[in-house]
């Protein structure tokens, strides 16, 4: 007679969660789909969209009269969207009725990077009046983009819409997974682990400060989903 955690292997074929990903560089929603092969394995599929937050900006009061808060020296806002595919091997499973299935999980795929300018309101002087303009990063008003006696405030989030360059890259991640729904068709877990991402060069996040090609990071996520 087969042991009843033989039948659990097959009682289930597929499970569907989503989750939240904090990150020590940003933070990240996701879908992800699973293909149940039994109680041990699981071959995955993911779609995430990703928000990078570098820790080197500041948040700013502008010296300007009624002037509010911005990021000081950030050219550009970066996101990805990532697509990946992934496996998850058991390692100890749970009781019988509770406690917690411990599993690992390894990813890889394509990261597609989407840079964003950040645009500020710069006071210009047009005429002898001075003017309220939005304006992204250039050369040509370097030295109004990093002086705060230029600078009103962050620009409406539209700004920038229409000119965001699309960066391609790959990326890997390895996790560990903590599973302790009391129901085997309940999927809910905490998930620890460390992602890579690499781009063909390096992101210009950040005006006047080494960008890099690469962002590294260790994450905590929280998933939710069912098998069936």
């Amino acid at each position: 007679m087969k042991k009843s955690a033989d039948v659990r292997d097959y009682l289930y074929k597929k499970e569907i969660s989503f989750g939240l990903r904090l990150q020590s560089n940003g933070f990240s929603l996701y879908g992800e789909y699973g293909w149940i092969k039994d109680i041990y394995k699981t071959r995955l599929i993911q779609i995430e969209y990703n928000y990078f937050v570098n820790y080197q900006q500041k948040r700013t009061k502008s010296l300007v009269q009624n002037g509010r808060a911005f990021n000081f020296g950030v050219q550009n806002r970066f996101h990805a969207i990532r697509v990946s595919g992934g496996i998850k091997r058991t390692i100890a499973d749970k009781a019988a009725r509770n406690g917690v299935r411990l599993s690992y999980s390894a990813f890889g795929g394509i990261s597609l990077g989407l840079v964003k300018p950040y645009y500020l309101m710069l006071v210009q002087p047009t005429d002898g009046v001075l003017e309220i303009k939005p304006e992204r990063y250039s050369e040509g008003n370097a030295s109004r983009f990093l002086s705060l006696d230029s600078i009103v405030q962050a620009a409406p989030i539209r700004y920038g819409l229409g000119q965001i360059e699309p960066v391609p890259g790959i990326h890997g991640k390895f996790s560990l997974d903590f599973d302790w729904g009391s129901r085997d068709q309940m999927v809910k877990a905490l998930e620890a682990g460390i992602m890579l991402d690499l781009y063909y060069k390096r992101i210009p996040v950040m005006v006047n400060k080494s960008n890099r090609f690469y962002q590294i990071g260790l994450y905590l996520a929280f998933h939710l989903g069912k098998r069936w």
